[in-house]
């Protein structure tokens, strides 16, 4: 089977003048055309910025990716209601329209994005001798990475997982813009495309490490938590890695991270956490990378507020189940998570870690977390050589979240089943739980009475996937 695609240039343009305070906090102020796009090192610049813009929207990571659609086949909220917007979706019923269409969705603005990374892909090279100091690294580094992102991410929901068959057919790799047919690889092929690429930015990137947290003359050098920089690039590598199985390469990649976190990504304190006015809620200063959606406030508020009488927001857990999962009853009441970033409804808790109520600080606006430093701690607690080992990554995280320490002497299984608790207490509405038990092949997941199958766990491709077209 071959997919065509017929895709057409779409690249919303920043307009990067002085009053760009933050280099993501723009709305596309005209399509340009592509031969005027690239004469510049600003429209090369400007073409990235379009992918990471389209990438933060709802049919992306501004809420299908993140807190909602992948979120909801991860059993993180209540949908008991067969009215509720996700109940097909949490049971893992990919026939309903609805369901369709948010697959249908997420498969196109992605391949979307991947087109016009693509497209500073092919452009970038002959075009170098516009570039100044290190700004050619800088935004090859982040196409590349950016391409191998959504990959890897469009493997995990249309691919079987490598425990499961690594040689089944998965998705196209797409390495080129135009009119062209790409063949279903493997699911081990897109894997290793997706690492090539990443070994290629980290190596382009590496030039400049540095995470900036503010606005810069150059606002291509701004606020690059919200760039795939070198540090999301190690992050994205270990995450990867670990879903192939290779500990040894996902240890080593979490490392590198972890060892820096003190200088580029240090943990929350409690009183940025807890603050009344500029609330941490995502913590900002341990994302690796994180996209800014400028619209977040309409993403946030239709599924986790509501302005109804004794109402509950769309998206909500049952008060039993948050208990659970922070484990007030053993001393969980005590968590920052738990305490901070939620916030009581008749019928249950929403969770409030994308509210912007009371954030004036740039630096804190509009997060949406794409990868965190605390992953990679689980990480290297699942590499660990013992267990030992291992519930000592999981105690820094936890001490750090204002929790006592675990004992260390424990079997790998109660090993596995914190690092599990803490994907839950972490993670929550950024759409990585589903994966978790995906990765596992675990019989079901988490809050599901469904058993689990290549029909549950695998998205099945698009009706339109033998041709579809991207168009303006």
């Amino acid at each position: 089977m071959k997919l065509k695609y017929i895709i057409y240039l779409l690249l919303p343009a920043c307009f990067m003048g002085t009053g760009c305070k933050k280099w993501l906090d723009v709305q596309p102020k005209s399509d340009i055309r592509e031969q005027e796009l690239f004469n510049s090192e600003s429209g090369f610049k400007d073409a990235l910025i379009g992918a990471y813009q389209l990438l933060a929207t709802r049919p992306a990571y501004g809420q299908n990716l993140s807190m909602g659609f992948v979120d909801a086949m991860g059993q993180r909220y209540a949908t008991s209601s067969t009215s509720h917007p996700f109940y097909a979706t949490s049971r893992y019923d990919y026939t309903n329209t609805g369901v369709k269409n948010y697959i249908n969705t997420i498969w196109s603005t992605l391949y979307k994005a991947i087109a016009n990374v693509d497209n500073v892909l092919m452009q970038i090279d002959g075009k170098k001798q516009l570039f100044l100091n290190n700004n050619y690294n800088l935004v090859k580094g982040e196409a590349l990475a950016l391409r191998a992102l959504l990959h890897f991410d469009l493997l995990r929901l249309f691919g079987a997982a490598p425990v499961v068959d690594g040689n089944r057919k998965a998705i196209p790799y797409v390495t080129s813009f135009g009119i062209e047919s790409y063949p279903l690889l493997p699911v081990n092929e897109v894997i290793d495309s997706c690492l090539a690429d990443l070994n290629l930015a980290a190596e382009l990137l590496s030039v400049d490490k540095t995470v900036r947290n503010a606005f810069n003359e150059d606002p291509f050098l701004s606020y690059t938590r919200n760039h795939m920089n070198y540090w999301a690039v190690k992050g994205l590598q270990a995450r990867i890695h670990l879903y192939k199985g290779d500990k040894t390469a996902a240890a080593a990649a979490a490392g590198e991270v972890i060892s820096s976190a003190p200088e580029y990504f240090p943990f929350v304190s409690s009183a940025a956490a807890a603050a009344t006015n500029n609330r941490d809620r995502p913590y900002t200063t341990e994302l690796l990378f994180s996209l800014y959606a400028y619209k977040i406030n309409e993403y946030v508020d239709d599924y986790f507020k509501t302005t109804a009488a004794n109402g509950t927001p769309v998206l909500y857990t049952t008060n039993t189940n948050l208990n659970n999962v922070y484990e007030t009853a053993s001393g969980g009441s005590s968590d920052l998570r738990y305490v901070n970033l939620f916030t009581s409804y008749p019928s249950g808790f929403s969770t409030t870690k994308y509210w912007q109520d009371a954030i004036t600080s740039e630096p804190l606006k509009g997060h949406i977390p794409m990868i965190r430093l605390s992953e990679m701690y689980y990480i290297a607690a699942e590499c660990a050589p013992t267990p030992a080992e291992g519930m000592a990554y999981i105690n820094t995280v936890r001490s750090n979240r204002g929790l006592a320490q675990r004992p260390v002497n424990v079997s790998a299984a109660t090993l596995e089943a914190e690092i599990l608790k803490e994907y839950k207490k972490e993670m929550y509405a950024e759409g990585q739980l589903f994966f978790y038990f995906k990765r596992k092949n675990t019989a079901r997941v988490d809050g599901s009475t469904i058993n689990m199958s290549d029909a549950t766990w695998i998205l099945p491709l698009p009706d339109d996937e033998m041709e579809f077209a991207i168009r303006p």
